[in-house]
């Protein structure tokens, strides 16, 4: 696009491209209104990603991106969104100080559950807590 086909004026500017921002933006659109989306990151920013913060752990963070699993059908209907959720490897990572003054990890694999164990064995010592833990998940 030239330079010269750049519009100057919109009717409406949405400051960030969280999912809050992109929905009002495609509600203003499809309303016949021009939108103009800013966004200071150069990835999509708000619900929309995960992020690896921890770079000796495979463990990508939600940056609240679980919660486009809660995105409301109504909007999913009205915009005409169709989009498919996904599980991630990693359920939780919580970083923290072993008994030896390292810094460690407790890793909840939505996919290994031997690799959840260890890592809760390592964290207290013993497969109680894997126990605990598995009762806590028995009451969703």
């Amino acid at each position: 696009m030239n330079a010269a086909a750049l519009r100057t004026r919109y009717d409406a500017v949405i400051i960030g491209s969280g999912h809050n921002g992109l929905v009002a933006a495609a509600y203003l659109s499809k309303s016949g209104l021009s939108v103009l989306v800013l966004e200071r990151s150069d990835y999509l920013g708000g619900a929309t990603a995960s992020k690896q913060i921890f770079p000796d752990y495979d463990a990508w963070l939600s940056r609240y991106s679980y919660l486009v699993s809660l995105f409301p059908q109504r909007i999913r209907q009205e915009l005409g969104l169709t989009f498919e959720t996904r599980r991630r490897r990693t359920a939780s990572f919580t970083p923290y100080t072993g008994s030896t003054g390292l810094q460690q990890g407790l890793i909840l694999s939505n996919v290994d559950e031997a690799r959840s164990k260890a890592s809760l064995r390592e964290l207290s010592g013993s497969d109680s807590a894997w126990r605990d833990y598995q009762r806590l998940l028995e009451l969703e």
